[in-house]
């Protein structure tokens, strides 16, 4: 049974190159620190995810790479195209499709639809910005993608770690 899921908002991304489709920004200089930072923070605290399951997009693969960096054992990253900018609800249907997984993951992608998604599992609506990074703890044996499932132990911001 899934005991911790994470759901992260892409780092802070780039608009240096206008000829840059959305799904090709890379992230910032802010971003690239600010992942790595909520990655040292997830493996100091004790809410590291074995996998990772993101966007495709450049900017939430890259934010993966630097947030595995600092969490040993969080080497299965897999890029889930229809997360591109999902909403919450088509989320919801791709894990209940793909089934509750057995260890710790992470979810990583887009506002509006990760926003929601916290909301929704936290019951605590709280502004949801790039880096930030939402941690549920299992509080019942409950259907996996159940908000009555989860408690909200942690909500990790980038600029809080600065």
């Amino acid at each position: 049974m899934l005991t911790r899921l994470l759901l992260m908002r892409h780092a802070k991304s780039s608009w240096a190159d206008e000829s840059l489709t959305d799904h090709k920004r890379p992230l910032s200089k802010r971003g690239r620190r600010a992942a790595t930072n909520v990655g040292a923070a997830l493996h100091v605290r004790g809410f590291a995810p074995d996998m990772i399951w993101s966007s495709d997009s450049t900017r939430t693969r890259e934010t993966a790479m630097r947030l595995i960096r600092n969490i040993p054992g969080a080497q299965s990253v897999e890029g889930i195209p229809a997360f591109y900018h999902a909403s919450a609800q088509k989320v919801l249907d791709i894990c209940e499709q793909r089934g509750e997984p057995e260890k710790p993951v992470m979810l990583l992608g887009h506002n509006p639809g990760w926003a929601a998604l916290h909301n929704y599992f936290s019951r605590q609506p709280h502004p949801f910005p790039t880096g930030a990074c939402s941690v549920l703890m299992r509080a019942n044996d409950g259907h996996w993608l159940s908000p009555q499932s989860w408690k909200s132990v942690d909500l990790i911001l980038p600029r809080e770690l600065e």
